[in-house]
């Protein structure tokens, strides 16, 4: 079934801010009652308060930063920026008198040589030495230890609920001229901070949900070239008033020397030409220290040309007439890595080793289904070669694993067991009817015995709804131990990505492993071989289901039984943890096709599993983290501009139409708010007239950030 996702369906709106219904702090709540009765008017006081995170974060809300830790790439002129999972973190405090858009939360960024040191501390060192510390609602105090001459958080000395001068916390100093050159203006923090709103039903299957929010917190500072930056999430909390002018004039107390603020995550980065960048990983995959491609199937290298047909048919032939010559065995071994086998120690069962191929169900070229299920043990499903004299173990070995993850999952096999227990007796049952039916040749008689057995033969057949999901997931290789799908490291290696057809007679052994508990004779196995069956296709069609689909995949159906995939180890997967994937079944990605799982094994590996034949893998940068920059050198730096509210689709590119981005003295420094002016005069004036009034933090992002990288693959092997 051919399917186009509508472009409606990537869509990212962007969100000004929301701001809490009440920020962190304590209220009061007054009721009163006028009564015709003295004193006339009946009051009551009850103190509330709100609390929100202060000296530390919960690592659950920070979703990822940008650019990653570490990473070397090419990062000029583009800001960093703090991606959150909780919508309204960066207001549930105030930074900004009178103004609930400014977030709290911000993005310092440092040069070489001018980062801070963080320092473990305690809350009260964020307090003027010898100053008094009173806990809201609390007895606690204490008293300062912040030497004279660092300023920091004003009212500080007055903690909130459940805050303590003892917490634990984390702070740097910065010298006062470096504050200043640094730090946004009160007027620059509302664009600093806005909301994505979108769908994320191509990122993994843990993240996959129709829509969802993220908060973006940028910085306001370029990063230097050839040299590390360092960039901190900081605390602005009540900072408004102190922080500096537009051209980096302090505002400053007299006397400050240096600034204290509280740091919640730190990273670094370079900025150079080395390949580090999402589309610069993602290009590199499969590829040599030379730059030559490699491998793009799940198979151990060798040195070489792989054989070709003829030398095999050839190899073959003197096998069989013990004619093998080293050449040849050398033919038929490499033959047998490039199906995907690798071989491995075998302890056989009545003592004695050898040597036997395995082969994992992610195989380089479809399988046809060939196995019959059930058998009675794992050595039932073992193939041998009497011409070699090796074992090839991959559905026994998958038949045993299949056993053993059923019988380590307790409810499973108890429900398993019941089922079949119920099943067995229920055959019984009909084959006793069948019996007496041809006994009696039709005589009613024993109305109550009969009526009472018809009952029994009403029973529901049909498998438990848990032992379904179970065995559904199973089909898709859950819970099966990453080295029985890669056997050998080298097929896997880092910045590689693998294509594979699942081999369903590998996951049909899987399937009737764990469907064995129970088994106890040849007869029983006879008996439950429909059920077998019948409960395989359940699964299978039930792992459909398991993630939600786009609106334009509803009606998806993959008439071919085959399953493909891809396995891709990168640092890009640490560095982007939400990138989405999208898979289509022709060469030139216009049928989407519906993924079955897409699954983090770890945080460099990822498994994901197509309904279908995949032949073209999308791989895009994801949308709530599009970072935003400017364009241009120094200091002619620009924005190139988007539709808003005009005439076009809202988002697209206005071609040939920019926006000045200046900064301060320092060239680093951008002077975001009058960027925003900027902006907003361009897209007002002729020809553009957008009509623009109140230009907001979430238009600002929309013009600032750049465009998605995406980058394709080719399923040669498809």
């Amino acid at each position: 079934m051919k399917n186009t996702t509508p472009a409606a369906e990537n869509e990212v709106i962007f969100i000004q801010y929301d701001i809490p219904p009440l920020k962190s702090a304590e209220y009061t709540i007054t009721v009163k009652q006028q009564t015709n009765q003295q004193p006339g008017e009946f009051s009551t006081s009850r103190k509330f308060a709100v609390t929100s995170e202060r000296f530390a974060l919960d690592p659950d809300d920070i979703n990822s930063n940008f650019p990653q830790n570490l990473a070397n790439g090419e990062f000029g002129g583009t800001l960093p920026h703090v991606l959150f999972n909780r919508r309204i973190l960066p207001w549930e405090r105030s930074s900004v008198k009178d103004d609930d858009t400014a977030p709290w939360l911000a993005v310092f960024l440092f040069g070489e040589g001018e980062q801070p040191t963080v320092v473990k501390e305690k809350a009260k060192a964020l307090v003027p030495a010898g100053t008094t510390i009173t806990v809201a609602g609390s007895t606690t105090t204490g008293t300062g230890t912040m030497p004279a001459g660092i300023f920091s958080y004003p009212g500080m000395q007055q903690l909130d609920y459940g805050e303590t001068p003892d917490d634990d916390c984390n702070i740097i100093d910065i010298p006062a001229a470096l504050f200043n050159q640094i730090a946004p203006t009160k007027k620059d923090l509302p664009f600093l901070a806005h909301i994505r709103k979108m769908q994320t039903l191509d990122k993994s299957d843990d993240l996959a949900k129709e829509v969802e929010n993220f908060t973006v917190v940028l910085g306001n500072r370029l990063p230097q070239n050839d040299t590390d930056n360092y960039a901190f999430l900081i605390s602005l909390e009540n900072f408004g008033d102190y922080l500096p002018d537009d051209d980096g004039k302090s505002n400053l107390p007299a006397g400050t020397t240096a600034v204290r603020l509280l740091s919640y995550i730190n990273w670094s980065y370079t900025v150079n030409t080395r390949d580090e960048t999402f589309k610069s990983l993602l290009e590199h995959l499969n590829k040599n220290e030379l730059g030559q491609q490699g491998l793009t199937v799940l198979q151990v290298p060798f040195n070489g040309t792989p054989p070709d047909a003829t030398a095999v048919k050839a190899a073959l032939a003197k096998q069989a007439t013990g004619t093998l010559t080293p050449a040849d065995a050398t033919v038929l071994v490499q033959n047998a890595l490039l199906m995907g086998y690798t071989p491995h120690g075998h302890s056989l069962r009545h003592s004695g080793h050898t040597v036997s191929w395995f082969r994992s169900p992610l195989l380089p070229y479809l399988v046809q289904e060939t196995i019959a299920f059930p058998v009675s043990c794992s050595d039932a499903a073992n193939r041998y070669n009497p011409e070699t004299g090796m074992f090839d173990i991959s559905y026994g070995a998958a038949w045993q694993l299949g056993q053993l993850l059923a019988l380590q999952n307790k409810n499973f096999a108890s429900s398993l067991y019941n089922w079949k227990k119920g099943l067995y007796a229920w055959e019984v049952t009909k084959e006793e009817q069948e019996i007496i039916k041809n006994k009696y040749q039709g005589i009613e008689a024993f109305g109550d015995v009969f009526a009472t057995r018809r009952v029994r033969m009403d029973k529901d057949t049909t498998p438990p709804d848990d032992v379904v999901e179970w065995m559904a997931k199973l089909s898709l290789l859950n819970g099966v131990p990453f080295n029985y799908l890669v056997a050998d490291e080298r097929m896997l290696p880092p910045e590689s990505m693998r294509f594979f057809y699942i081999d369903n007679n590998w996951v049909d052994a899987l399937m009737d492993g764990a469907f064995s508990i129970g088994r106890s004779t040849t007869a029983s196995m006879t008996l439950e071989t429909p059920y077998l069956t019948s409960l395989r296709a359940n699964a299978r069609n039930s792992a459909t289901q398991f993630r939600k689909r786009k609106r334009s995949l509803k009606g998806y159906i993959n008439n071919t039984g085959t399953i493909t995939g891809f396995l891709l180890r990168s640092a890009v997967l640490k560095g982007w943890p939400g990138m989405e994937i999208t898979g289509y079944d022709d060469a030139a990605g216009t049928s989407e096709i519906n993924k079955l799982r897409m699954d983090r094994l770890s945080e460099e590996v990822l498994l994901c599993i197509f309904d279908g034949v995949v032949q073209r893998v999308s791989i895009h940068e994801p949308p709530e983290a599009l970072h935003s920059g400017v364009e241009g050198i120094y200091p002619d730096y620009v924005t190139s501009l988007r539709v808003i509210q005009g005439g076009g689709d809202p988002g697209s590119g206005i071609d040939g139409y920019t926006a000045k981005v200046t900064t301060r003295s320092n060239q680093q420094t951008l002077q975001i708010s009058k960027a925003a002016d900027a902006i907003k005069t361009v897209l007002n004036a002729p020809p553009l007239s957008e009509g623009i009034t109140d230009f907001t933090a979430a238009q600002f992002a929309l013009e600032m950030i750049k465009g998605v990288v995406k980058v394709d693959f080719q399923n040669t092997k498809a």
